[in-house]
């Protein structure tokens, strides 16, 4: 059975121009036979065709081309004197396997598909363009490191690389160079910049040749379209609390406990122990900082390595949470081996040299006395206490402290007067823009 086909290209919803053979390329795949040299034994190809208003299919076999990495590559045209300008052509390619009788229906290079002949893939038949339109190429490389040779490449050169190179002559990361699209060339282009020998991953970019004027100047686009708010704009260290408690009462061991993940300065190197945080309370809370530079991509998937090793969860299952550029620092919670996003216990904390918040005892089993002394005086303002998950669980109000101490007690229930579980909780004060967080365990 044929384990894959697809790559149709020129992929569907695609202008072709009247008068130009429309050449189809199909690549298919089986597994143990067209990753040999030579088409494999048992696989055929064939193109199907017709006129949008016609009922029946042209069915013409696919002559092997070559080879595509481990694909067999098949190719056929569709002749210029079956279409005429303002015609749309239905197509689909259709692999088959002598084995076992099966059939296979392609995808073109943008994923779309399969097409059948029921759902077949669109060709839209337009006149060449009537003059040499010569065509401006942008892209900013801000976002790209390191950057090597830029060059454009697309259905206008045959995607030959490295020919059409592009320059920063201000000096502003912004790459450019000119094309000239001779007369007579479709009015549908496809394209992609690259940078050294990387071409960008993202689909095919493509434009429409104006040929109401010899020159045509595209939009600056960033390359692979990254979003520079999708980076840091400034140092954020993000402190990660990890609340250990219920893996270490299920038996197991933390000698050492690291955090790796993807993105710098965290990585998926488990030879060493990276990252390491530190036990703040044993068999309880680990905790460590990490700083993620300015120009960090904000997404970070992260696990926990145990004594070294990825021993929290299954391939694939990890923590997740977004750097929150806006302040400098972050907290994040997280439980042992509980997999998925984690949370922030506040955004755009800020910790005020004014205020200074601790609890005695730490950690308490049934009480435990939240105190505070600043140099502002504090009118009715609240302690609110979070859970790991970064949920809020119980306001303490505080009252009129004008001698600038105080404190107010907290038993270890929530709003309902529920007993809370035993591990991490956070308390936050707020004392007019000061924010203050500090944290504390609980162990019944």
């Amino acid at each position: 059975m044929i384990g894959w086909s697809g790559n149709i290209w020129p992929n569907s919803e695609t202008f072709q121009v009247d008068g130009q053979d429309i050449t189809v390329y199909y690549q298919i795949w089986k597994d143990g036979v067209t990753n040999f040299p030579g088409q494999g034994d048992s696989i055929s190809a064939k193109l199907c065709y017709k006129l949008s208003q016609q009922s029946e299919y042209v069915e013409v076999e696919m002559p092997y081309f070559g080879e595509v990495g481990n694909n067999d590559e098949y190719s056929e045209v569709i002749p210029d004197d079956f279409f005429a300008e303002n015609d749309i052509v239905h197509f689909y390619c259709e692999g088959y396997d002598s084995t076992d009788g099966t059939y296979s229906y392609g995808t073109d290079q943008n994923g779309a598909g399969p097409f059948t002949a029921e759902n077949p893939g669109v060709y839209y038949i337009g006149s060449p363009t009537s003059i040499d339109v010569t065509v401006t190429f942008q892209v900013n490389m801000s976002l790209v490191s390191p950057v090597y040779d830029v060059s454009v490449a697309g259905t206008f050169n045959d995607w030959a690389s490295g020919i059409i190179i592009l320059t920063d002559p201000d000096l502003d990361d912004i790459y450019t160079g000119d094309y000239t699209i001779p007369e007579g060339s479709n009015h549908y282009q496809e394209y992609k910049f690259i940078n050294g020998i990387d071409w960008e991953y993202i689909d095919n970019r493509s434009f429409i040749v104006d040929d109401s004027s010899p020159a045509q100047i595209l939009p600056v686009v960033y390359f692979n379209n990254e979003n520079p708010d999708d980076y840091t704009s400034q140092d954020v260290t993000v402190t990660c609390n990890v609340d250990v408690s219920d893996s270490a009462s299920a038996g197991c061991i933390f000698d050492s406990l690291g955090i790796y993940g993807s993105v710098a300065p965290l990585d998926w190197d488990w030879g060493v122990i990276n990252n390491p945080l530190a036990e703040v309370t044993p068999d309880i809370l680990w905790s460590g900082e990490i700083l993620f530079p300015t120009g960090s991509w904000k997404y970070v998937d992260f696990k926990l390595g145990r004594n070294g090793m990825d021993l929290e969860a299954g391939f694939g299952e990890n923590h997740s949470f977004t750097i929150d550029d806006s302040s400098p620092t972050q907290i994040i919670s997280c439980v042992y081996g509980t997999m998925g996003p984690v949370s922030a216990v506040d955004d755009g904390v800020i910790c005020s040299n004014e205020i200074v918040i601790n609890n005695y005892p730490n950690p308490f089993s049934s009480s435990t006395t939240i105190s505070f002394s600043n140099t502002k005086s504090i009118k009715d303002t609240k302690i609110n206490i979070y859970n790991v998950k970064g949920q809020l669980v119980k306001v303490l109000e505080v009252t009129s402290y004008e001698l600038r101490v105080g404190e107010t007690k907290w038993d270890g229930k929530d709003e309902n007067g529920k007993s809370l579980s035993n591990g991490i909780y956070f308390y936050k004060l707020q004392a007019g823009s000061d924010i203050l967080i500090n944290k504390m365990i609980l162990l019944r």
